[in-house]
């Protein structure tokens, strides 16, 4: 059995090749690849980074000296002719495959293969063992030599031979190429992930794609252009693979071969590019960036290839083409995506001349000396842990309509996602309002269901958005470092709930004491031995979007300022790679992977950030955006946003100079990646967190609390700029909370539309009949945890609170409404002079006195000055009063049949 793959050690690697660039005078005593990696000496002596050549005297010798890269020889060797190439292709090892369900999206392998299952393949004659294959063998000493190809390839005479350097020697042939690749393929079990199809006539395509096979532990099958073999559909229906991957374009295998392949196995796949060089670019990239060493072999003279190809396998790294004498535009290309730390050219310089390796030599030196950190992010999760069966993005933002999101589904991305990079260099952070605003499961039980989830995804950092203080600061503590609710308890006795694996961070939110920040303001992560800094914040509006009593101990300050201060800072401490995690964003006009018209707040603090911060990712317009946009000295500076509720993530690279640890920020890339349901198989630790939660949520859930008689419309997705049925429907039920003189002796409600969350339909939410209002529909108007209170206005104050609908110049929302309860009447006149915007105020039918007193009934959230109703706080004599969620419940139980009230509001 062929000894398991272990990966080369890339940090004392990337010293070396960092101390190359600043070494004088260096000459070239090793090469990256075959620098001691367990002598910390070698990284302080200066050396130049080069790309190596693997060769022999000809295809024999370079078979062999191939083969001598296998780390401790080889229990296992492939023979194969050198000069009848097509068996060659075939030839790997099955050893570790297992049956299983295919990578998922675009990856080609599992999250952790790494190779270990390719054996060394050498080469002979029909009827000779070359002198080199001879040497090879004795050195690597293997238990068992199988040969592949029938007598017209390997004569019985090399085969005979062949016993006296193993004990155990056995041949894999079929009557042409494809039977024999089928008889190869056929030692996988059925069910295997992933089967590979290359071209049996043009070879190239077939010797990169046998890398990828080798890196995941599965066969390749040969094919004619235009006709698929009758042993290749055969092997295909007994192995029954859950997904196969075309290798090549049209022209070497045709659409006809693919939809025979696809009546086999439906989930059938194909990488091909415009020639052989392209295909090899794009298997290249799937491979993770700042791969330990990558293979450059001949595209045009295929026996070095063919050997090389096995060795790139067993090494989980890339295998490149090149013509003889000029690297193609496709090839160097693919190299840049994967960044590589070390460079291997299969074959001599008739294969690949000195000129080509000289060109890789130059390259070399960039990519030894970055680094790529992939950062994967996403934000405003609010806790939706369960998939939402209608959740999708705007028309506009994803015209297909996918349906997203789910953290069984997300979880599931971002490991997709991860298999892109090393396992040390990829970060999962988030933008805030991870928690607050959530759905009943999380909701109702603190978001300790949302942290959780959390946790099994990975996330990393995050910043504090204005939902995470919701329940106030103390709670906010309580999320990030455990313990059980101080008023409910412990959920589950046996197992308290720990707090967040992962670390807010809140550099504008600092204690009125003096004594600094709530949560730390920064966080440094180093990234194979480079540091990175993040800076957290919320945005400075927050007080003006939550209770004001919960943070009454904190200050919110400016973002720019606060951001420009802790990058000094991180500056200082020797940080050159600083990305800003910040709950604020903006407004695009295109695609969920545009940054059209992009407008809003964020525009004009990434305009005042300092140059020195590299990255933004940004939130709380729920929009998803991805954007290169100039800093204040001209050089392009990202900026990201991932939509809301988990159905979008994004993942950008940051590659950054080891030699000054600073971003290459013309190298700078971003995509985000839609978490469309029906392409991924949910995580199982995630569904795990559901069920447990589940159990707890589901009696309460189900309870029919009240009716409908017909759909009420108008939450908070609509634009909030206007009257809905909905939010006057909550001013109702705010008003039978508060009315009777001993709960508050309320006249007027009002009730914010931003604050409603749902809206109440009579088709089913969940599975209850039609019209009936669940008490888990009921906490999804009402998520938010806000008490009823009234107080005294003046009619001048309550023409004040009606005039700051119109909202401070620079605000996300020009214009939030509020829903008023039955009885109140007035006029709205958007077109009129701020101050003069409203009239005609009336209740019950009688015209309201400025100098009048009112009891006026709302959310604690308003009646503190939340979302800029300022004028509330003018009001005296307060009252508490019942939690908004139990008045609701209350509300609905008393008042069957709800219908949808009519306008009470003229003109908005």
């Amino acid at each position: 059995m062929t000894q398991p793959h272990r990966r080369r050690r890339r940090g004392p690697l990337a010293a070396l090749a960092a101390a190359s660039l600043v070494a004088s005078g260096a000459a070239t005593a090793t090469t990256v690849a075959q620098a001691d990696t367990e002598d910390a000496s070698a990284t302080a002596v200066p050396q130049a980074v080069a790309a190596e050549r693997i060769s022999g005297a000809d295809r024999y010798g370079t078979a062999a000296a191939v083969a001598a890269e296998y780390e401790g020889g080889a229990d296992v060797v492939y023979i194969a002719s050198g000069t009848n190439y097509a068996d060659a292709l075939s030839a790997r090892d099955h050893a570790h495959a297992a049956a299983g369900s295919a990578p998922l999206g675009d990856n080609l392998w599992h999250e952790g293969d790494d190779g270990g299952n390719a054996a060394p393949v050498l080469l002979v004659t029909r009827t000779q063992i070359p002198g080199a294959t001879i040497a090879a063998l004795k050195s690597l000493n293997p238990s068992q030599i199988i040969v592949v190809g029938g007598t017209d390839s390997v004569s019985s005479k090399v085969y005979d031979g062949l016993s006296a350097y193993a004990g155990n020697v056995e041949r894999l042939a079929g009557d042409d190429r494809y039977e024999t690749a089928a008889a190869v393929a056929e030692r996988w079990p059925a069910g295997s992930p992933v089967v590979f199809l290359a071209s049996g006539e043009t070879y190239p395509d077939a010797l990169t794609g046998g890398a990828v096979a080798s890196r995941a532990n599965a066969p390749i099958l040969l094919t004619r252009a235009g006709k698929l073999p009758a042993a290749t559909a055969a092997t295909l229906a007994d192995l029954a693979p859950s997904s196969v991957v075309i290798v090549g374009g049209t022209t070497t295998i045709n659409s006809a071969v693919e939809a025979a392949v696809a009546s086999i196995v439906p989930d059938t796949r194909r990488v091909g590019g415009a020639d052989r060089y392209a295909t090899a670019q794009l298997l290249a990239e799937r491979y993770e960036k700042d791969v330990d060493r990558a293979f450059v072999a001949t595209g045009e003279n295929y026996p070095d290839a063919l050997t090389g190809s096995s060795l790139a396998g067993f090494e989980a790294a890339p295998l490149l083409l090149t013509r003889a004498n000029s690297l193609p535009a496709a090839t160097r290309a693919g190299l840049d995506t994967v960044s590589p730390q070390g460079v291997a050219v299969v074959g001599g310089p008739q294969t690949v001349s000195n000129g080509v390796l000289g060109t890789l030599s130059a390259e070399l030196q960039s990519w030894a000396t970055s680094v790529h950190l992939q950062l994967l992010s996403f934000n405003d999760y609010h806790g939706h842990l369960e998939a939402e069966a209608d959740q999708t993005l705007t028309e506009q933002q994803d015209p297909d309509q996918h349906i997203v999101g789910g953290v069984e589904f997300l979880s599931t991305k971002l490991s997709e996602l991860r298999v892109g990079s090393q396992d040390d260099q990829t970060l999962t952070v988030a933008a805030g309002d991870l928690i607050g605003g959530s759905t009943f499961l999380s909701g109702m039980f603190h978001d300790e269901p949302a942290v959780e989830s959390l946790n099994v995804l990975d996330l990393d950092i995050s910043s504090v958005g204005n939902h995470e203080f919701d329940e106030g600061t103390e709670e906010l503590l309580r999320m990030q470092n455990g313990g059980c609710h101080p008023v409910d308890g412990c959920y589950f006795p046996d197992e308290p709930y720990a707090g967040a694996d992962f670390q807010w961070l809140s550099a504008n939110v600092v204690k009125k004491d003096g004594s600094g920040t709530l949560l730390p303001g920064t966080d440094v992560q180093e990234i194979d031995g480079v540091k990175v800094g993040f800076i957290g914040m919320t945005l400075e509006a927050t007080p003006s979007l939550v209770s004001p009593g919960g943070i009454s101990t904190v200050n919110f300050l400016d973002e720019v300022e606060t951001a420009n201060e802790a990058a000094a800072a991180l500056q200082a401490q020797g940080v050159e790679s600083i990305v800003v995690l910040l709950h604020e964003g903006g407004y695009p006009t295109g695609t969920y992977n545009g940054c059209e018209g992009i407008s809003g707040p964020i525009v004009d603090i990434q305009n005042g950030l300092d140059p020195a911060i590299d990255a933004l990712v940004t939130g709380h317009t729920h929009q998803p955006y991805v954007c290169t946009l100039e800093d204040p000295a001209g050089n392009p500076r990202l900026m990201t946003s991932a939509a809301q509720y988990g159905g979008v993530v994004t993942a950008a690279d940051l590659p950054i100079d080891r030699t000054t640890g600073d971003v290459i920020r013309e190298d700078l890339a971003a995509a985000n990646h839609l978490v469309i349901r029906d392409e991924l198989v949910p995580d199982a630790a995630e569904t795990a967190v559901l069920d447990k939660w589940g159990v707890l949520a589901d009696e309460m859930a189900a309870e029919v609390v009240g009716s409908v008689a017909e759909d009420i419309t108008g939450d908070s997705s609509t634009c909030r700029c206007e009257e809905t049925p909905m939010a006057d429907l909550i001013a109702d039920a705010i008003l039978f909370g508060t009315q009777a003189p001993e709960d508050g002796g309320a006249q007027i409600s009002f009730m914010n539309v931003g604050g409603v969350r749902s809206e109440l339909l009579v088709a089913p939410t969940y599975a209850e009949g039609p019209g009936e209002i669940t008490y888990a529909e009921a906490y999804d108007v009402a998520p938010f945890g806000n008490l009823l209170v009234s107080i005294d206005l003046t009619g001048a104050d309550i023409k004040a609170v009606l005039e700051q609908q119109t909202q401070p110049a620079g605000t996300s929302r020009p214009v939030l409404a509020l829903g008023v309860s039955e009885g109140f009447s007035y006029t709205w006149d958007g077109t009129a002079a701020a101050g003069d915007r409203v009239s005609d105020m009336a209740l019950n039918g009688v015209p309201l006195e400025m100098g009048e007193t009112y009891r006026v009934s709302t959310l604690s959230f308003l009646q503190e000055g939340g979302d800029n109703f300022t004028a509330f706080t003018n009001g005296t004599n307060l009252q508490g009063g019942p939690e908004d969620l139990a008045n609701l419940v209350a509300y609905f139980g008393a008042h069957p049949g709800l219908t949808a009230p009519g306008d009470r509001v003229a003109g908005l």
